[in-house]
């Protein structure tokens, strides 16, 4: 099953390990092509974004404009090359290393990712993001909190 994605409003999370890995191989992951740099890349960006969010495997395929097949045989190729070839193991590694800290800073101040970004998050993100802050906002109310605690 193949899904396209308007890269316009693609996942950030996506984007971020998107971004690492081209910028570690010098190459775009998204070019058909089947040279082994390009496709051991391609391993290392589905099974980081597998692990590291919480996207199914035909979004994180669709990303790069492949099938979920493409998703899931990538992952196969990963497992092998990280139990044989310590060079590969050590680009992972820090491929890992360089997305979590990517990530981890969208985590750590969200309010200001999310007023960045505000574009490209979708509709529906939007919506739950302003349905949880009026939440937040109607529960301190309740509490007798003070409009100066959280403003």
């Amino acid at each position: 099953m193949k899904i396209d994605i308007n890269l316009k409003f693609a996942p950030n999370d996506l984007e971020e390990i998107y971004e690492v890995i081209c910028q570690m191989y010098h190459i775009d992951i998204r070019d058909k092509n089947r040279k082994q740099e390009y496709v051991l890349a391609r391993a290392i960006f589905y099974a980081l974004s597998k692990k590291l969010t919480r996207h199914s495997i035909a979004i994180i395929a669709g990303f790069l404009k492949q099938d979920h097949a493409s998703c899931v045989h990538s992952i196969k190729i990963f497992n092998e090359f990280m139990a044989t070839n310590n060079k590969f193991r050590e680009a992972a590694r820090f491929a890992l290393f360089k997305c979590c800290n990517l990530l981890e800073q969208v985590e750590e101040d969200p309010r200001d990712f999310v007023f960045l970004n505000w574009s490209k998050i979708t509709n529906v993100q939007q919506t739950k993001i302003c349905d949880s802050v009026k939440t937040y906002i109607k529960d301190n109310m309740e509490l007798g909190l003070k409009k100066e605690s959280y403003a």
